[in-house]
């Protein structure tokens, strides 16, 4: 149910700044005899903009696709066990975001964003389509981050991501799946699900254009567990970086 993603970390300094990138984030799927590609990507759109002094907005918008994870036919969703039902998995989420950004020294910089997002998941299994489900979910962050740079040439940032998570309008051919997909034999719409996520963001190049990576990781604090196979994540994107000087 859960798959982590790339935080919109823009790491603002001065009025009137804005970023956009373009991202991509491997998918490693898991063997699949029928399927040529062992890896497929994932797609983000991140923008930020500050309109004055020390306030940033930021908007985000994802795509899962074809998220592979092999299908485990001994599952019984009755069980305890903690292994995962596996399956083709499709989504997407939109995000919007307000924060605020200030500089330390010449070289330094902070920043705290909070917003809200919507999405959809839709799972399919080849095995196992007793299984199968789409459902919606709204997700709230608040995440705060550090960092230092040349914003002429690079800027490294490190912060914390705290997200959110509750399911609706879930949708399944099993009508016990949604009370024991999360193997707590509770309504996966009641809950909310908490998770905390580290992330590193590098941006280098020469002033309007950059290149970005991002390495990050998920931790669900509180209860069962809904996320993939990998707690873990690696996006390699494309920034353009402009500001009142790219206009002259």
């Amino acid at each position: 149910l859960y798959f982590p993603d790339r935080a919109n970390t823009p790491g603002l300094t001065h009025a009137m700044e804005g970023k956009a990138t373009i991202s991509l984030k491997p998918q490693a799927n898991e063997y699949d005899s029928t399927k040529s590609e062992s890896v497929n990507f994932g797609t983000g759109i991140d923008l930020a903009f500050s309109p004055i002094q020390h306030l940033g907005l930021i908007a985000s918008y994802r795509w899962i696709t074809d998220r592979r994870i092999e299908e485990n036919q001994s599952y019984d969703l009755f069980s305890e066990s903690k292994k995962t039902i596996g399956g083709v998995f499709n989504g997407k989420r939109w995000e919007i975001g307000a924060g605020y950004y200030d500089t330390i020294g010449t070289r330094g910089k902070v920043e705290l964003y909070g917003g809200y997002g919507n999405g959809s998941l839709q799972r399919r299994g080849k095995e196992l389509p007793e299984y199968d489900y789409d459902t919606r979910y709204h997700r709230f962050f608040l995440q705060p981050a550090a960092g230092f740079g040349l914003s002429k040439f690079f800027s490294f940032t490190g912060g914390i991501r705290f997200a959110f998570m509750k399911f609706y309008d879930f949708q399944s051919a099993n009508p016990d799946l949604q009370y024991h997909i999360g193997k707590s034999k509770q309504d996966v719409t009641s809950t909310v699900f908490t998770f905390i996520e580290p992330f590193v963001n590098f941006e280098g190049g020469y002033k309007f254009l950059k290149g970005n990576i991002q390495v990050g990781a998920s931790r669900q604090l509180i209860h069962t567990n809904i996320a993939g196979n990998l707690p873990v994540y690696i996006s390699l994107g494309i920034v353009l970086h402009f500001d009142e000087a790219f206009f002259r």
